[in-house]
């Protein structure tokens, strides 16, 4: 189990990689892989992935949101690799 800060929030998951949106997770992952791959066929342009570093929950990765990419096309920009 994973537990952490995030802003004001405690999160908690079963994995260590989540998939948030707004104030809402979307889902766990055991990879940044997947939580990817779950952003490319489920989710918006706002998601973004986080990771659970100690006692708190750190952002992995960052989408670069331009919604005129559409929903299968965009990057990510890589935070604390």
């Amino acid at each position: 189990m994973f537990a952490g800060l995030f802003g004001q929030h405690v999160i908690y998951s079963s994995h260590p990689f989540i998939v948030v949106e707004g104030e809402n997770v979307l889902g766990s992952f055991g990879t940044c892989e997947a939580a990817e791959e779950f952003i490319a066929k489920q989710a918006s342009y706002s998601s973004f992935i986080l990771r659970h570093n100690d006692q708190e929950w750190v952002i992995a990765r960052e989408r670069v949101s331009n919604p005129l990419l559409g929903p299968d096309r965009f990057d990510f920009v890589r935070r604390n690799p």
